[in-house]
């Protein structure tokens, strides 16, 4: 499986990238991918999506060392459901312990977890982003009103992961992505005359075209070359993992 990953500070951001990516060993043959997108309206909102980020990498390596010493792994639904729990514990452990406020927690999120070696991929969502998968887009979208896991830290963990998050089940993974909304928010800022593109094409430049796919700086080639030839960057933080299996 290939991997590429691209994380880039949006126009509209002057201080901080808000969004943070996670690619880690999660097992046999099993790999976790999140996407986190801190709530811009939020209090130091890029320290929530890489709070999220960093306790993921860390319940990650926990993963893989249990199946090194177990062997047997769980199905990988029940295992993206542990992960989700526990990240939600640990969660609401950080925020307790650091006396945090409500905003200043508040991130999206779309982890994942991937076997490559038998195409298969479960899909945990909370608020915004976009999914790619052969051939399909899933387009998650809250009228940029969030149901951020910040708001429910009050929650018994099973309710919260049972009512408010999503659950996507891929079979027959070719080419899968995830992505912050940042990719909806492509502008010109420099004011000069370009050909125009759509939305939808530049998603396909990064999602479906298969360019330079032996460079992993894949997609952060295609930004420069939107930037350079279509005169767009993104306003928005933008982050993205791209899997070619």
């Amino acid at each position: 499986m290939k991997i590429f990953e691209l994380s880039h500070i949006g126009q509209f951001h002057v201080n901080h990238n808000e969004d943070f990516l996670v690619v880690e060993e999660a097992g046999n043959g099993r790999t976790l991918v999140a996407v986190m997108d801190g709530c811009s309206s939020g209090t130091d909102s890029h320290f929530a999506s890489t709070l999220i980020g960093k306790l993921l990498r860390k319940i990650a390596k926990q993963e893989a060392y249990q199946a090194f010493i177990e062997k047997d792994q769980d199905s990988l639904d029940q295992q993206l459901e542990r992960v989700g729990l526990q990240l939600f514990e640990e969660l609401r452990y950080c925020h307790n312990l650091l006396d945090l406020r409500s905003d200043e927690i508040l991130s999206t999120l779309i982890l994942g977890l991937i076997d490559a070696d038998n195409q298969r991929a479960e899909i945990l969502v909370v608020g915004d982003g976009v999914i790619y998968c052969n051939g399909q887009y899933y387009e998650f979208e809250n009228d940029n009103k969030p149901d951020y896991i910040g708001y429910h830290l009050n929650m018994e963990k099973q309710l919260w992961y049972q009512t408010r998050t999503t659950k996507k089940s891929f079979n027959h993974v070719k080419d899968l992505s995830i992505c912050t909304d940042g990719i909806h928010t492509f502008k010109n800022f420099d004011g000069k005359v370009y050909p125009d593109i759509s939305t939808e094409e530049i998603r396909n430049h990064f999602f479906i075209a298969a360019v330079d796919m032996d460079n992993r700086q894949s997609l952060h080639k295609i930004r420069l070359r939107i930037k350079r030839e279509y005169g767009l960057e993104a306003s928005d933080d933008l982050s993205m993992i791209r899997m070619i299996f």
